[in-house]
């Protein structure tokens, strides 16, 4: 992950921060997340929580009014006879939680890649700073946002109006359409993290994220980024099953519960998609850059 001759005198990579300055490994990105997190825990874990929690409340106000209640999945049939009059409470309050979890996450991903990037070079940055730094990236990552969101969308539409008309025949199209959907995703998996890094339009972040997964390798980032949600995964699911031991299956512990989770997840799974792109963007173009932006 360095140039030729950035290292100490006995020939070893320099290391100022969390990972060395050289070609990443595996276990350099799990190593380098915890080390960031753990120098790190107010801005990567603390200010994560507080903003998952807010997510979960707000979702709830909004459910409640736009609803009356938040809806549960146990009162729609589940032998194929629900109606869409079943379905439509669900259908909403997830798109209202999923809006949410969409904005509110842009605050996390643009923290996370501050303190991240920073960390490489032995930063330890507050909270105040990196808010400030992903205040003037918001616009840019909500452009982003949107412009993945509608590219994806649009597949996914098509698909479903396919079927709609075509029926059983347009199965086969999903064949198709299914991995252009996880091509894309993985594709623009840096796409954040450029444009606060590199402050450049949302366009050209996708652009640019593209360019470089497949500079080094697209199956390289898809690896990491399925071990990333497999072991959040995982982790959901044993926190989920340990809380509702606990407490008897109460509401509030299960949000407590995807709340923490939630937290380790972006928190720790964001940074080791954070030094990725250092990774990535090093080997590419050396760490000039990088460490110019960090200072």
């Amino acid at each position: 992950m360095t140039e030729p001759g950035v290292g100490t005198p006995h020939g070893e990579p320099l290391r100022l921060g969390v990972v060395p300055l050289r070609p990443l490994a595996l276990h350099d990105l799990v190593e380098g997340a915890y080390l960031a997190v753990r120098r790190n825990a107010g801005a990567l874990l603390g200010f994560t929580l507080g903003v998952l929690l807010a997510v979960e409340l707000l979702h709830w106000l909004l459910s409640t009014l736009v609803l009356g209640s938040v809806p549960s999945a146990s009162a729609v049939p589940t032998d194929g006879t629900a109606s869409w009059e079943q379905l439509r409470p669900l259908v909403i309050d997830y798109l209202l939680y999923l809006g949410l979890g969409s904005v509110f996450g842009l605050l996390i991903t643009g923290v996370v890649t501050v303190v991240v990037t920073r960390a490489v070079f032995g930063h330890r940055t507050g909270l105040g700073p990196a808010l400030a730094e992903t205040g003037r990236a918001l616009p840019r990552l909500l452009g982003v946002l949107l412009v993945e969101a509608l590219l994806i969308g649009l597949i996914a539409f098509a698909n479903i109006a396919l079927l709609a008309v075509l029926g059983p025949v347009a199965v086969l199209l999903t064949m198709i359409t299914l991995p252009a959907v996880v091509y894309l995703a993985i594709a623009f998996t840096f796409a954040q993290s450029v444009a606060v890094v590199e402050e450049v339009s949302p366009v050209a972040s996708l652009s640019r994220s593209r360019e470089l997964v497949h500079a080094v390798g697209w199956w390289r980032v898809l690896g990491v980024t399925a071990l990333v949600v497999l072991a959040g995964g995982l982790l959901a699911a044993l926190a989920q099953a340990l809380f509702a031991q606990i407490s008897g299956g109460s509401t509030v512990a299960d949000l407590l519960a995807v709340a923490l989770v939630g937290t380790v997840q972006a928190g720790f799974g964001g940074a080791v998609l954070c030094l990725l792109y250092v990774d990535h963007r090093a080997r590419v173009e050396g760490i000039d850059g990088l460490w110019h932006k960090a200072g």
